[in-house]
């Protein structure tokens, strides 16, 4: 039995109410974006108290199978000092090779932890949650610390429940007064973005991106649905809220924009042209699996190497040319050049060279830079000024900001209302669930930092 026809053969009883959510202006281009923006106020629903749970049929074992907690060690609630009926779980020293092929034992009380969360009469299971999050989760997984990286998934399961139920929460109302429509243009939004994940995520191979659901008990058709409603809520509430906004005092834009100036200026920026030769490239393996003496080795190589590469720009030759000769880090292949990036916006190994490049006038190249990690020669191509956008040019900008904010209030506080109204349990235990089903944090590499910082 799956996980859907086991929430669907478990419908809920009595639940809590959920909090009504603070009131929070979200930053604008919520009417431009969707919905994703406005909907993050079912976070209130959390701290509400949870109904007992009943005693559970026997077929809902099936959904507490290692596929979906694959971390959770189910423990006797009888064993000798227990205090309560609850079982307790401990994460695993380590990851998991392999889901189990049947259900873990249980105790009495069932396992702690339910991959169904019951929003009215419909269900939401842990692949619903974690499917649209799985890839960033494992760039996190990949790039944080294990620590980090455990807060950083909480955090994103929880936004990502909290968009899901409120999502439902207002498709549920907008199904009955605001029937849904086979459109054309609907359908090619639907395979617009389902390609843009394909493409983003999955190399462009679709059949990468359908394993990876088969193997979440997902299909195309889900996803395809998933987006659909969403389309349809974000109309929904577009056409319910949008002609009660207001057009702004031209008194409240000029505040606006006042406050707001870093908003309306661009940074500076400059073209960065790159040589690099980085350390492991040097000594052909890991910089951790060196000694200190062919790291000093390696860094006199390689500095030696951008001498001479300095000595044939001075004599004339292309950057260009000479960084494909000599450059084995960033953009060698295409001469090293990066276009135009503001200040601190690359990081990591790359951080020193960029902020060199600052210093530097048109067409000026630096003497050799020396990190711990590479070596690097930086010439400075074109320099585009800050510039700051004129009130009258900004006051579109300004009236579609503010009435994004009042769009959100409006929705924001109709989402309150919806939950305020909603049965929506067990939600933290549902939360542990998706947590136990995430992706395991994995040890950095170098590689994986240095990807993350140059992002």
């Amino acid at each position: 039995m799956t996980s859907r026809q086991c929430a669907e053969s478990n419908r809920p009883g009595r639940g809590c109410c959920a909090a009504a959510p603070k009131r929070r202006a979200a930053p604008g281009g919520c009417l431009a974006a969707g919905y994703a923006v406005l909907l993050v106020a079912a976070a209130g629903m959390a701290g509400c108290d949870q109904p007992k749970q009943g005693p559970k049929r026997p077929d809902n074992e099936a959904a507490h199978s290692r596929l979906y907690h694959p971390d959770v060690r189910r423990v006797s609630a009888t064993r000798p000092g227990a205090g309560s009926s609850r079982p307790s779980t401990q994460p695993s020293s380590g990851p998991t090779s392999e889901p189990a092929s049947r259900p873990a034992a249980r105790s009495d009380a069932g396992p702690v932890g339910t991959p169904v969360l019951f929003v009215n009469g419909d269900t939401v299971t842990v692949p619903d949650i974690l499917e649209p999050i799985l890839e960033a989760l494992k760039d996190d997984a990949r790039a944080l610390s294990p620590e980090a990286y455990q807060a950083a998934k909480r955090r994103a399961i929880r936004r990502q429940i909290d968009l899901h139920v409120s999502t439902l929460l207002i498709y549920q109302e907008a199904k009955n007064t605001y029937p849904e429509k086979a459109m054309e243009v609907v359908d090619k939004e639907i395979d617009r973005r389902i390609k843009e994940v394909i493409n983003e995520r999955h190399g462009g191979v679709r059949a990468r991106y359908e394993a990876q659901l088969k193997s979440m008990d997902l299909t195309m058709d889900d996803v395809r649905s998933r987006i659909r409603r969403q389309l349809l809520v974000t109309q929904y509430m577009r056409d319910r809220f949008k002609p009660l906004l207001r057009e702004p005092p031209r008194r409240q834009l000029y505040q606006y924009y006042e406050a707001h100036l870093d908003e309306f200026t661009t940074p500076e920026r400059a073209e960065m042209l790159l040589i690099e030769i980085p350390l492991e490239a040097v000594l052909g393996a890991p910089r951790n699996a060196a000694t200190a003496q062919q790291i000093v080795d390696a860094r006199k190589r390689a500095v030696a190497q951008l001498k001479r590469a300095r000595e044939e720009l001075d004599s004339g030759v292309e950057f260009t040319a000479v960084a494909r000769a000599y450059s084995k880090g960033l953009k060698a292949a295409q001469g090293g050049v990066l276009s135009e990036i503001s200040p601190g916006a690359l990081r990591g190994r790359w951080a020193k060279s960029a902020e060199v490049l600052f210093t530097l006038s048109e067409n000026q190249t630096s003497d050799v830079i020396e990190t711990d990690d590479a070596a690097f020669i930086v010439r400075c191509g074109k320099r585009t000024p800050p510039q700051q956008v004129s009130f009258e040019e900004a006051q579109n900008r300004i009236i579609e900001r503010l009435k994004d904010e009042q769009f959100n209030q409006l929705s924001q506080e109709h989402v309150g209302e919806l939950l305020a109204k909603a049965t929506v349990h067990p939600v933290a235990e549902f939360a542990e669930a998706v947590a136990a089903a995430a992706p395991r944090p994995q040890p950095p590499t170098r590689g994986n930092v240095e990807a993350a910082d140059a992002r």
